[in-house]
């Protein structure tokens, strides 16, 4: 049994070291794949932007040689310049260093030392190197990266980002996991290729925005922007789609990797739930934090109030059934992972390890990184929210959403009552009157508007309950708010308001319990936030900084210096073409007509060719015959007058009169020039002078 274990731990080691070799060699062709794609970014915009120099010069040497017919280098020239200046500064994109995600924070060894302890043993596990840096991120997400150096085939700094919502909320065991992948892109060398993937990705996505946009503002007139934008994005996803399928394919290396050190079924629950995680963050952010932060109130602990929610029973329920049954709606084929369902099938099929200890110790010893995160997640806020306590701030979300639909609800009985102070009561009038469907349209656009007004109606009615004091709205991390009357007797408001926003029959029955409870319908509903008293407007369809996103701003502001730059260029060359053009006028007089000569002038003995056809040969005495090559003077041969006609040029009307360009110029004391004017006299040579072939 001892010779055995030593001769299986050599051939394990012998696998091992021939799956390094092979990794090894794996990664320097990606990483050659990965150079390859990168070049032809390069490539691909020296040559757009060498042909368009070419057809620029061509039309100004054009526009300047012939001044009177080059009108439309304006536009050549200013819709290129513009077009060149995005691609180039989109390409760009390619030698900048990836800047951390919006948000990160920097958690420092001495704020996690545990932390930092489980990412440098799962390194050593692996046989890789840790991380050097570590951001805290407020996503449900963790990645690394690294800087290459020489295009990624030489290691450089690495850093590691971690979601604050997967620290607080994976066990131990779903963190290990979640960690050993990521880790495991460092062992398979995936981070060098993706590194410079991403240069050229960034590159791409970079001068597609600023050419549609170039193409979508005024200096995109001329199309060149748009044309760019075809061509660049072809080539955009050959790179995506030859890039993306390397990406993939690392991915299901780098879960075999985690599934290796964790185990396979560790793996796999801490993908479903970091799955399931994510669908909840999103939620938390967009239907309750983002909506009551226009309002200029936010939760004081952000990440503690997500974990309150995650605790809800009902919400506890939705995410077993997401973590058993995962859906990925909308996915797109840029998607840098394979279909989770393909992963974990992959996964599962692994044969199962022994169950690995882990410690239980908290991983973060200060929470001033992470409250540093909460800080970043707020700062575009126009002006800095408030943050309340959990409870306050549930109660101000609960009535904020109730008083939007009520506000909503009276707005549209303001226009169809033409009403200058609608109340419950004329509401209920309106609905008494049949004009459930009137009110629907007004109240919004969106599929189902029955349901709509049914669910504006209750919370109307909850809201004239709740400014008299007889209910209070209540959060509800499902529904979104609950109502809770003080007087639990009677039939169910949520069942009456339904059942009359249907049918005109069932107001009455409203009106009888609404004034049971004391609920006076003509007075007007209060519509302010009695737990902070203050006054709630509209929660949704406002951006909280009040102002541009960052990157559209600065493209802005580019495409500004590029007009200033292109009317710059413009005025210098339409100075320089005015000049060329001045000059033209005043060389190009119209030639002397032989209307003012008489009409036999020159008179010449013969027009017949030189010898005569029938002239016998002189005597040579012997010599052979050798033919004159003299030629008479341009103004002593036989001419006709013509007029020059549209779409006529010198070489047209040579061809036509069998003779030369040269020829012509002499007939017509032109010099070297060759424009001619529609209805200009020109003499070309007389029809009977030679015969045209």
């Amino acid at each position: 049994m001892k010779v055995g274990g030593r001769g299986g731990g050599a051939l394990r080691r012998r696998r091992e070291g021939a799956a390094g070799i092979v990794g090894a060699v794996l990664g320097w062709l990606r990483g050659v794949l990965a150079v390859a794609l990168l070049a032809g970014v390069y490539v691909l915009a020296f040559v757009l932007v060498a042909t368009n120099s070419l057809f620029v010069v061509l039309v100004l040497w054009g526009a300047f040689t012939s001044p009177t017919s080059g009108g439309s280098w304006p536009l050549v020239v200013g819709g290129s310049i513009s077009a060149v200046f995005a691609l180039l500064y989109g390409v760009a994109a390619v030698s900048r260093v990836e800047a951390p995600p919006t948000g990160a924070v920097f958690l420092p060894r001495r704020q996690a030392p545990e932390l930092w302890r489980l990412v440098e043993e799962l390194a050593g596990e692996l046989d890789t190197r840790p991380p050097t840096r570590i951001f805290l991120t407020p996503e449900v997400n963790a990645a690394v990266s690294e800087e290459p150096r020489m295009l990624g085939f030489a290691v450089g700094a690495r850093t590691m980002y971690l979601g604050v919502p997967l620290l607080t909320q994976l066990t131990p065991t779903e963190l290990r996991a979640v960690l050993a992948h990521e880790f495991g892109h460092y062992a398979g060398r995936h981070t060098r290729f993706g590194a410079v993937t991403y240069r050229g990705a960034a590159a791409l996505q970079s001068a597609l925005f600023r050419l549609r946009m170039t193409a979508q503002s005024r200096q995109g007139i001329s199309g060149y922007a748009w044309f760019y934008q075809k061509i660049v994005g072809g080539y955009a996803r050959l790179f995506l789609w030859v890039s993306l399928a390397v990406r993939r394919r690392q991915e299901l290396e780098a879960d075999a990797r985690a599934a290796a050190v964790v185990g396979p079924a560790a793996t796999a629950e801490a993908l479903r739930r970091v799955h399931a995680l994510g669908h909840a963050w999103t939620g938390f952010l967009t239907m309750f934090v983002r909506p009551i932060q226009r309002l200029g109130f936010v939760p004081e602990d952000l990440f503690g109030t997500f974990a309150a929610m995650v605790d809800d029973p009902l919400v506890q329920e939705r995410l077993a059934e997401l973590r058993k049954h995962p859906i990925e709606t909308n996915r797109s084929w840029l998607d840098s992972h394979p279909p989770l369902a393909r992963r974990l099938a992959i996964i599962e099929t692994q044969p199962a390890g022994d169950p690995i200890p882990v410690d239980e110790k908290p991983l973060l010893a200060d929470r001033a990184a992470v409250l540093r995160v909460q800080d970043r997640v707020f700062a575009q806020a126009r002006s800095r929210p408030t943050g309340l306590p959990q409870a306050t701030w549930a109660d101000t979300a609960a009535e904020a959403f109730a008083v939007e639909l009520a506000s909503q609800l009276l707005e549209a009985a303001r226009g169809v009552a033409v009403s200058a102070r609608p109340t419950l009561g004329t509401v209920l009038d309106l609905l008494e009157q049949g004009k459930q469907a009137e009110l629907a349209r007004r109240l919004t656009d969106a599929a189902g508007p029955e349901e709509q007004l049914a669910e504006a109606l209750f919370a109307l009615i909850g809201q004239a309950l709740a400014g008299g004091g007889r209910a209070q709205w209540v959060l509800s991390w499902t529904k979104g708010y609950l109502l809770v009357p003080r007087d639990e007797t009677g039939q169910d408001l949520e069942e009456l308001a339904a059942a009359a926003a249907r049918d005109a029959t069932a107001v009455r029955a409203l009106r009888r319990d609404l004034a049971r409870r004391g609920v006076n319908v003509h007075t007007p509903v209060p519509l302010l936030l009695r737990s902070v008293s203050a006054p709630a407007g509209r929660t949704t369809g406002v951006d909280i900084a009040g102002q541009l996103p960052d990157f559209v701003a600065e493209e802005i502001q580019r495409q500004d210096g590029v007009r200033r730059f292109t009317i710059g260029v413009l005025v210098v060359l339409a100075g320089a073409w005015g000049i060329a053009l001045i000059g033209s006028d005043d060389s190009e007089r119209p030639p002397p007509t032989a209307t003012s000569l008489p009409a036999n002038w020159p008179a010449l003995a013969s027009r017949a060719a030189w010898p005569p056809p029938t002239a016998q040969p002189l005597p040579t005495l012997g010599l052979p015959y050798i033919r004159p090559t003299f030629s008479l003077p341009p103004l002593l041969l036989p001419f006709d007058t013509i007029v020059v006609k549209r779409g006529d040029t010198l070489t047209r009307i040579a061809s036509r009169h069998c003779t030369t360009v040269k020829e012509l110029q002499q007939l017509n004391d032109m010099g070297k020039r060759t424009a001619i004017d529609v209805g200009q006299r020109l003499r070309v040579p007389g029809s009977a002078r030679k015969p045209c072939a």
